[in-house]
């Protein structure tokens, strides 16, 4: 067993994130399969391991203390990485590949995706890399709990405890159709765009990074059209019946004839695309080499479009 002072355990941890996931000492025992005197136990040594009360208990309900929750966030970061590093040792003595966990937004997939190509063309033989695609807020709950290694997204507001690595800078454009007036324009502005129906991402961070800017020239997104994927907006702007706004990166590979793409100008709206991972010292050899090659190639992945 893994020893985290001379008495606390990843056992005693793993009672605690199941205590504070399922809110009950009997569901809590059941998913262990311990019994609840042997849970109790677990908690009350934690507890005073820890000195600090982690649950707040009444005859009919249990909740987590102000420093339960925020024992819990490195609690279920030590309990997932404790997990992938098992599974990983047994992968990597399998098939001799160190396992590597990537994520990245859907808008930066393909770019993170033809670099990950470069890099196994050169390393394949050594490491296995994990791509998943996730929204920003996932990808940061993803990356601060250990379920990635890093992953390219959107800076947070908040970053102090990651490392993070400025990209480029992905703006704001249009999407319409050939046939629509606007095609002609190598360039538009926000208020050009009054009585158009105007379609964009229903939900996530590009949602939040445009509203302001419909808002602020009198403007609002299409309440008829609901769209969360790219194909599904690029669908409807071909229609007709609506004009599109989304991220640039989602449009540096799009090969369309029948879709014409212009910045969008006054205000020009760009977001800091970055690569991210928690700042920790201890990291496998592999994880960090891929780390480094990744920032390179990414930093002039602008450069590919």
């Amino acid at each position: 067993m893994i020893k985290l002072t001379n008495k606390v355990t990843l056992r005693h941890l793993q009672a605690f994130a199941t205590l504070a996931g399922t809110n009950s000492f009997s569901k809590a025992a059941e998913e262990l399969s311990v019994t609840q005197p042997a849970l109790s136990a677990s908690i009350k040594q934690l507890e005073n391991q820890l000195g600090t009360k982690l649950f707040d208990r009444t005859t009919h309900q249990i909740g987590l203390t102000a420093q339960g929750a925020l024992v819990l966030e490195y609690a279920t970061h030590l309990l997932n990485t404790a997990s992938n590093t098992f599974n990983d040792i047994r992968h990597v003595i399998g098939t001799g590949r160190h396992r590597i966990r990537i994520g990245a937004i859907p808008s930066a997939v393909t770019l993170t995706a033809a670099v990950i190509a470069r890099y196994n063309e050169a390393h394949d033989e050594h490491v296995e890399i994990l791509l998943s695609d996730m929204p920003n807020d996932a990808l940061l709950s993803s990356l601060h709990t250990g379920k990635l290694d890093f992953c390219v997204g959107i800076k947070p507001p908040d970053s102090l405890s990651l490392d993070t690595v400025t990209l480029f800078e992905d703006e704001l454009v249009l999407i319409v159709s050939r046939k629509h007036p606007l095609s002609e324009s190598k360039e538009v502005h926000w208020r050009q765009m009054a009585g158009e129906e105007i379609v964009m991402f229903a939900q996530g961070s590009v949602w939040e990074f445009a509203s302001a800017a419909l808002l602020q020239h009198g403007l609002a997104a299409s309440r008829r059209y609901q769209v969360v994927h790219s194909e599904s907006l690029y669908g409807v702007v071909r229609a007709g019946i609506a004009i599109g706004i989304m991220p640039s990166l989602y449009t540096s590979y799009l090969r369309d004839d029948s879709l014409h793409v212009a910045p969008l100008r006054f205000p020009t709206l760009k977001r800091k695309i970055v690569l991210m991972r928690r700042n920790e010292v201890s990291r496998s050899e592999w994880t960090d080499h891929c780390f480094q090659e990744l920032r390179n190639d990414l930093k002039q992945a602008n450069h590919w479009f």
